[in-house]
């Protein structure tokens, strides 16, 4: 069918930017704005300046998270700050401001309580020094939390402050009010307990506290409880706490990093659905996620999120925001009621940190390091409304190679897609002279589009004939698909080819003797030839994957030995028609797209891959042997993969094991002996992605 101009343009994102009313919450953490404007912040909006919380409210925040420390002064007031600021921020008097001037702007909020006077998180959850009488006395310190949770509360709503969700504690993967902090600093002294039914004691008293305050008055909070790390864990964390009592609360808050928990988009959409499905009587949110627009550090405190996810490159402002909307999207998708952005105002100033000077998030934030100008064409605005309106559109990305053209005004798109009639869309720098634009179609929509190398209507390209053009020569063509790509060449039909493809090598050996095992060998297998085993797919059907540049080509053939001794009687022997080098050798050329080569053994007949049901999941798994394990744990991945990094976590977010890896592999064995029994993820990093699994040490 033909694509009715249905979609939303740019030009209607920016006049309506706020749609108030929504069920799901689009919130960012705003908890260092206070101090950031004290520090001598001053934000600005087209280079005016304006009300911080004004600038989020207007794009589309309903939702503003904060964070409370019990009592920060000890570790605050010895940092040296500039003129003008306070002593102490994030405790109640600076909260009770960030409310206020949240509720002003008409965003509800979510008060996250630390229930520690520093930084909770999975491998920190420190007593506030103020409770440390009672830290081994569980039904002391159970009496404590309520008190405080409650007193708390009935503060906050006795001055009409009372937040819309009370967050439980943060990131409480190891544990809640579980270590003893240094006397003269912020880092762990001791360990009270790691029983998690005496967590379950604490959570449920500050849960009962809540809903005591709420039983009397007219705001009753919802109740977030919140873990960190990997994708396939929150399962797992959520029945833990469950199982030892606690029920009685809203919302499954969960962190997700790519820089630091790998995965994808689509797999985060899984996991929510599967809570959802786990947990019906629950709702699911992110409530604390971030990603960089920058890979530069702007000032002189390091930056803490530094991994980009490599299908939203290169880095760029653009890029944060169209990562930020496929996120949300997934979010909405898997049935997730909110997504929370953390610290998008942590922007760099004169104030200290523990750490130093500046700012971690510099480079991530929604404002610009030179003027705190915010960045109309960055991720500040992922919020709009009209991002979401129909979660069955599939994005389509354009892109076009300006090289040699003079780009000094600009590079712009024009289409089916951009309203009727149809109106000029400012396209993207990627650098390299590659421009781009985004959107999202419903599918199989079918349309016409070109480039113009500036803002007028005259300067359009001109498309050669041959092109596959809509209608007439004056226009290209698109139809839409799922993640589908159309990049070109100005006035050319050439496409502009990716820096590296994937490739994969497939053999049916259906009836022949495979007991030594299914092997390639090949140009692309490395200089000398290296012998590659392959992995079973289904079937007697065997393959490997690469990576290799468009337009590299070479010979190759299979085997069913790994030794070069005696070879020639375990190779395949290729028959004439198809042997394209050397009289005897398969030959590959590759394009600038993932492709599949595969064949029946000893002939010219091909397969197709794509009929092999999982085909796609299965290339993208590896597994693990034993789990649980011993002492020795051995990593399989279906295909030769160039590995950097391995890593183990245990079940507090600490760092166990490590170990760094050059080179391409199909196998690693570990020796672990030394790890104490339980649960861990491991995380093996790799040229395209971070692979993740829940392994388990028992001394069998």
């Amino acid at each position: 069918m033909k694509f009715k101009n249905i979609y939303i343009s740019i030009v209607f994102l920016l006049l309506f930017p706020t749609i108030h009313g929504q069920e799901f919450y689009f919130g960012n953490d705003l908890s260092y704005v206070n101090q950031m404007e004290d520090c001598g912040a001053v934000f600005k909006e087209n280079n005016v300046e304006k009300d911080v919380y004004e600038i989020f409210s207007d794009h589309g925040t309903n939702l503003v998270r904060v964070r409370l420390w019990v009592d920060p002064s000890w570790w605050q007031a010895p940092l040296v700050q500039p003129t003008g600021t306070k002593s102490f921020y994030n405790d109640l008097e600076d909260v009770k401001e960030t409310i206020r001037r949240a509720k002003e702007k008409d965003m509800q909020v979510m008060l996250g309580i630390h229930y520690s006077d520093f930084w909770a998180d999975p491998g920190r959850q420190l007593i506030p020094r103020m409770w440390l009488d009672v830290a081994y006395d569980q039904d002391a310190m159970k009496d404590t939390v309520y008190s405080y949770t409650y007193r708390l509360l009935d503060e906050l709503n006795n001055e009409g402050l009372m937040p819309e969700f009370v967050k439980v504690g943060n990131e409480n993967n190891s544990g809640i009010l579980k270590h003893v902090p240094e006397e003269n600093g912020y880092e762990i002294a001791a360990t009270v307990s790691n029983n998690w039914s005496r967590h379950a004691v604490m959570y449920n008293a500050a849960i009962r506290a809540i809903r005591d305050i709420s039983a009397i008055t007219e705001m009753k909070p919802k109740i977030a409880l919140h873990f960190s790390g990997n994708l396939s864990a929150h399962n797992w964390s959520f029945q833990n706490l469950i199982s030892k009592g606690v029920s009685d609360f809203d919302i499954m808050g969960i962190s997700y990093y790519y820089s630091w928990h790998g995965g994808s988009l689509k797999e985060l959409e899984s996991t929510i659905k599967s809570l959802k499905q786990s947990f019906p009587q629950y709702e699911v949110m992110v409530a604390e996620t971030g990603y960089l627009w920058s890979t530069q550090n702007f000032d002189p405190l390091g930056n803490i999120i530094n991994t980009p996810d490599p299908d939203y490159l290169p880095v760029s402002p653009a890029k944060q925001l169209e990562y930020l909307v496929d996120f949300t999207r997934a979010v909405k998708r898997g049935g997730g009621i909110g997504m929370i952005f953390w610290e998008p105002a942590w922007v760099s100033t004169p104030c200290r940190t523990p750490w130093g000077v500046g700012s971690s998030h510099d480079h991530v934030v929604f404002f610009d390091p030179e003027n705190t100008n915010f960045m109309e064409n960055g991720g500040g605005m992922w919020m709009q409304a009209p991002y979401y309106e129909d979660l069955s559109t599939w994005k389509v990305s354009f892109k076009v190679d300006m090289s040699e053209e003079d780009v000094s005004q600009g590079v712009f798109i024009t289409g089916s897609f951009s309203g009727e009639p149809w109106e000029l869309i400012p396209m993207t720098s990627e650098g390299g002279s590659i421009y781009s634009y985004y959107t999202y179609l419903p599918p199989d929509s079918e349309g016409g589009f070109y480039f113009l190398n500036g803002p007028e209507w005259q300067m359009k390209e001109s498309i050669p004939t041959d092109c596959m053009l809509y209608q007439d020569s004056c226009r290209r063509y698109f139809l839409s698909g799922d993640a589908k790509v159309y990049s070109v060449s100005w006035s050319s039909c050439s496409s502009q080819a990716p820096d590296s493809v994937q490739v994969t090598f497939a053999v049916d050996m259906t009836g022949e003797d495979i007991s030594r095992g299914v092997f390639l060998t090949g140009d692309q297998t490395g200089s000398p030839w290296s012998i590659i085993p392959l992995s079973e797919l289904k079937d007697s059907i065997y393959y490997w994957t690469t990576y290799l540049r468009p337009e590299d080509a070479g010979a190759y053939y299979y085997m069913t030995t790994d030794t070069w001794d005696n070879y020639k009687e375990f190779r395949e022997e290729v028959p004439t028609e198809c042997a394209e080098w050397w009289t005897s050798d398969r030959g590959y050329s590759i394009a600038d797209h993932d492709t599949i080569i595969a064949v029946r053994w000893g002939s010219c007949e091909t397969i197709d891959l794509n009929t092999i049901e999982k085909y796609t999941e299965l290339l993208s798994e590896f597994e693990v042997f034993p789990n649980p394990f011993n002492s020795k744990l051995m990593l399989v991945f279906p295909t030769q993969t160039k590995i950097f990094e391995i890593n183990i976590i245990n079940i507090d977010g600490s760092l166990v094991f490590s170990k760094l890896i050059s080179g391409t592999l199909s196998e690693i064995n570990l020796d672990l002996d030394k790890l104490p029994d339980g649960p861990y993820l491991l995380a093996a990093k790799t040229e395209k992605k971070i692979f993740n699994r829940i392994v388990i040490k028992q001394n069998l």
